[in-house]
This record gives C-alpha cells, structure tokens and sequence, in this order.
C-alpha cells in the first residue's frame, strides 16, 4: 500500500509539473505573439500620398509619424526617421498607415517633381466640375482632350461652331481640388445660382505642338475632358459642326 501511496504522489507531482510547465509555455508563446519580439520604429503617413508628392510640405502639416512594429515585419529599407523624408518625393503612391520603403522616395525624380515624361510639357487647366469628370479624375490617367471652337471657319465660307479631338491621349499629371464645400458650386451656388468657377485645376503632359494648340484651345476654345479606361487610348476624329450633330 505504502508503495501504490508513493507512486500516487509522484504522478500528482509530475502532474502539476507538466501543467505548470504547459501553463509557462502558454504565457510565452501569448507574450511573443502579442509584442512580436523585438520592437522597432518606422515612419507612416496618416493620409493617402499620391505618386509625385512635395514631401516637405507633408512633413510641415505634420503628416508623418513614428510608431513601433515586430521586427519580423518591418519592410525592406523602411523609413525610419521623418528626416529621411526632407527634400524629396515619392516616386509612387503611399497608403495611410503604410510603411514607407526608401526606394519610394528620391530626391531627384525624373522629369522633377511632377514627373514630367520626356519631351513632354507640363500645362494645367482650371475646369469646372463637367468637364473634368466630374472629379472622377486622378494624376497618372488618361484623357481625351475635346475642345469646342465657336464660329470657325469650315471648309466653305461660311463659319460653324465645331468640336474637335484635340489631343486623343493625354496623361494626367495632377488634379488639384478644392474643399469639398465648393466642388461642385456648394452653398453659394445654391444661395446665387451661379455656378463656382474652377471646381478642378488639372495638370497634362504634352507634347510641345499639342501643348501650343492646347492653349489655344484654353484661350479660344471651350476644352472637355473625357476619361478613358486603364491601358485603352483614345483615337482621332474627324471635327464635326453643328449642321452634322442635327442632320
């Protein structure tokens, strides 16, 4: 009896071994996933950054900070310090909250800091809502630029009002908006009933004849925006007047 007694023991010892063990490992394997182990700092945004932003004026409204993640997740050459960030651009767009790899930013990006393609000149355009999307227009899309010209001289003598393909595709550099009080006319359009100039301010990329005819069309002409699908290009078209619309 005396020995089932000792046998009794030793497993109720053993027992509350191995539970407490189990119990030990339990709390360290909780510990190491609730900090991930070594914590490290890196820099995010608290907005959204698209592609070719003036870093510098992110850091001045205080659009960075700096918070702590698992070394297991820290992304190749992240940002560490808002310091990194002086003096450049981001080459492509940023996520809030997103870390921020070094090979995002430079400081000398090709065609400055919008990212001028090659040849190519920067214009920008104030537009009201309709002809610009509505606002549904981003920097790095595609347009169709028409353009509208009243009394213009058709082949015969006589003058016509008519819209023209000016430019089929063209790449958006930037679109600037206002506060959205005033997109689309706000409060003091519907107090007026006058609708707000300049609800959008777009800047294109072209080339120096379509950019000469472009301002042309800026001083002459009535331009309009029409937003093509990703990867398609828009195509070349006869002008057509008035008298070919109703016919």
């Amino acid at each position: 009896m005396k020995g089932r007694g000792l046998v009794v023991f030793l497993a109720l010892i053993l027992a509350t071994l191995a539970t407490a063990g189990v119990f030990m490992y339990s709390r360290g394997v909780q510990g190491t996933a609730q900090t991930g182990g070594t914590m490290v700092p890196v820099v995010v945004t608290k907005v959204d950054i698209p592609a070719r932003s003036d870093l510098d004026q992110l850091i001045k409204d205080d659009q960075f900070k700096t918070i702590q993640v698992p070394a297991s997740v820290v992304v190749d050459g992240a940002v560490t310090s808002v310091d990194q960030l002086a003096g450049k651009n981001n080459s492509v767009a940023i996520l809030a909250g997103e870390q921020i790899p070094g090979a995002r930013i430079s400081g000398n990006v090709p065609g400055g800091a919008l990212a001028i393609p090659e040849g190519m000149q920067a214009i920008t355009v104030s537009l009201d809502a309709p002809r610009g999307v509505a606002g549904a227009i981003n920097s790095g899309d595609h347009v169709t630029i028409y353009s509208t010209f009243k009394d213009a001289p058709d082949k015969g003598a006589e003058k016509e009002t008519t819209t023209v393909v000016l430019v089929p595709t063209a790449e958006l550099l930037a679109v600037y908006r206002p506060l959205a009080s005033s997109t689309f006319g706000g409060d003091e359009a519907a107090t007026t009933g006058e609708q707000l100039p300049g609800s959008l301010a777009v800047t294109v990329a072209l080339t120096p004849e379509d950019a000469q005819r472009f301002v042309f069309s800026m001083e002459s002409g009535s331009p309009w925006f029409g937003l093509l699908p990703p990867d398609e290009s828009g195509q070349p078209m006869e002008p057509i007047t008035f008298a070919q619309v109703v016919t």
